[in-house]
């Protein structure tokens, strides 16, 4: 009877995680603006320096969408925000440096992993306009980070190179198949 409890258990486990994870995975197909929204977690690759040693390149983030009251300094935000190199906006994780109260809103001002106290980040909007980060474009606070995961996302996110490992097992396999039948038609 146990067992038999332990058994269901598991697959009621697994049958949640998988449900979890094709939710996931389509939100981030169809509606990647809305993960954060809907299941309140995502994850991100890290792909510059700017958080470095405390966050590598090709690190993998979890976030978490949290209350604006529950965000302090020093907590590492993902936030979207014009980027002038890219031409769009854009993810980043950083610090929070200070948080002002400015006519009844919060501005967070952020920072990079390095860089000294007071010594805040500059954003800038499509016209070239300074402007503050607000908790509207906040995605979540990082609750986990997971080194050199992010390699294997980039793996997995890039269709050519998916398409090129398919192909190769393939061939793989096909090879084993045609050398291994001779061996086996000469006993």
């Amino acid at each position: 009877m146990n067992k038999t409890i332990i058994k269901y258990f598991k697959n009621g486990l697994f049958l949640i995680f998988a449900i979890i994870l094709i939710t996931y995975i389509l939100l981030e197909l169809f509606a990647p603006s809305k993960t954060t929204d809907i299941l309140r977690y995502n994850s991100y690759v890290v792909v510059t320096t700017s958080m470095e040693p405390d966050i590598m390149v090709n690190d993998l983030i979890m976030i978490h969408k949290v209350k604006e009251e529950d965000l302090k300094v020093r907590d590492a935000i993902t936030f979207n925000v014009y980027i002038p190199e890219l031409g769009y906006e854009s993810e980043v994780t950083h610090y929070i440096g200070e948080i002002q109260p400015v006519d009844g809103n919060l501005i967070f001002k952020t920072q990079g992993a390095t860089k000294d106290a007071g010594d805040y980040d500059i954003w800038k909007n499509e016209s070239n306009e300074v402007i503050e980060i607000t908790y509207e474009d906040i995605e979540g606070r990082v609750i986990l980070t997971i080194p050199y995961l992010g390699h294997a996302v980039n793996i997995v996110k890039d269709p050519i190179l998916v398409g090129s490992v398919i192909i190769n097992i393939i061939i793989i396999y096909a090879l084993v198949k045609l050398i291994r039948k001779p061996k086996q038609e000469e006993k």
